[in-house]
């Protein structure tokens, strides 16, 4: 096997035990190296040789999870076409890296020890999803009262919770997309037209 070939296959190696970190681990933060292992179909040595320490392989996967996460938004093109639809888009690209997601919400101090600069959650120089939501702000697509980081964080908490009803059987997956974008465009109120079974005492 030449030098390419052989640094080809370790790459797959290591993107595949990191891959399955991510998606281990957004489920179960305890899980151990041997069931990552297992997960990435390689053997403990295997492991132990790309990753000799747990942390070592929690940094590669939190920087993954990031890229991840980034890269769905900017497929997702935010700055294209009018807000509402450039919104929903969002909403299908991260409801594709739901195992990313998963990972890096559930617990953000992975977020702030590997890439303080780039937290997916809180405004950040040229953050994709704060400017879509500006960009909607002064189109009057997206209400101005609130503040554009508020509703990123209803984004990602709505969307971190759509998942979550996912993995305890409450949602299907195919479902989720719809699910956030009608929470987040309509609210829990009923639609116009729909007639509430009482009304609210003065």
């Amino acid at each position: 096997m030449s030098a390419k070939q052989t640094s080809s296959a370790r790459n797959r190696t290591e993107r595949a035990i990191v891959t399955a970190a991510v998606r281990v681990w957004a489920r179960d933060r305890a899980a151990t190296l041997p069931q990552v292992a297992e997960a990435a179909e390689v053997g403990r040595t295997t492991l132990h040789r790309y990753f000799p320490e747990r942390d070592g392989l929690l940094r590669a996967a939190t920087e993954r999870a990031l890229e991840v996460i980034g890269g769905a938004i900017a497929e997702a093109d935010p700055d294209k076409g009018h807000p509402l639809d450039a919104m929903r888009r969002v909403i299908a690209a991260l409801a594709s890296a739901s195992d990313a997601i998963m990972f890096v919400f559930g617990d953000q101090s992975l977020v702030r020890d590997v890439a303080p600069t780039i937290e997916p959650d809180l405004p950040a120089p040229h953050d994709p999803v704060i400017d879509l939501i500006r960009r909607g702000q002064a189109e009057d697509v997206f209400d101005d009262q609130l503040s554009a980081e508020w509703i990123q964080q209803v984004l990602w908490g709505v969307t971190y919770t759509a998942f979550e009803q996912v993995e305890r059987g409450a949602l299907a997956k195919f479902d989720v997309t719809a699910t956030v974008t009608r929470t987040l465009e309509q609210g829990v109120t009923a639609t116009a037209g729909a007639h509430p079974r009482s009304e609210p005492k003065p």
